[in-house]
């Protein structure tokens, strides 16, 4: 999967001389799937994860909140497995912590991402 490469912080990155890179990268586009909430892109509001609506509630159900997130791993071409997920919640907050560890081909892929919201 073609992708613009962002940076660290998720902006779009460019180099010195104003150049973009084009990158392949699985984790980056787990990284965005993670990143969306639902109903957010206006081309197809069916995206997402319901944030709002499921994950950042209270009395959220931590069995559903996890299925939402390897779904959204597993929704990236490349990937074929979810090898390990911890999810942290802190709801006070409505912040996010997801670490994971997935397959991609024979390549195995570890981030972290942090949603708020």
């Amino acid at each position: 999967m073609k992708d613009l490469l962002l940076d660290a912080t998720g902006d779009l990155a460019v180099s010195s001389s104003g150049d973009i890179s084009i990158t392949d990268s699985v984790s980056q586009a787990v990284k965005i799937r993670l990143q969306w909430f639902a109903g957010e892109w206006e081309f197809n509001e069916e995206l997402g994860i319901p944030y709002f609506d499921e994950v950042l509630v209270k009395g959220g159900n931590d069995f559903r909140t996890e299925q939402l997130i390897r779904e959204q791993i597993l929704s990236v071409d490349e990937v074929t497995e979810v090898t390990s997920l911890t999810i942290t919640a802190n709801k006070a907050e409505r912040t996010l912590t997801i670490s994971f560890e997935a397959k991609a081909g024979s390549e195995y892929i570890s981030e972290e991402v942090t949603v708020n919201a």
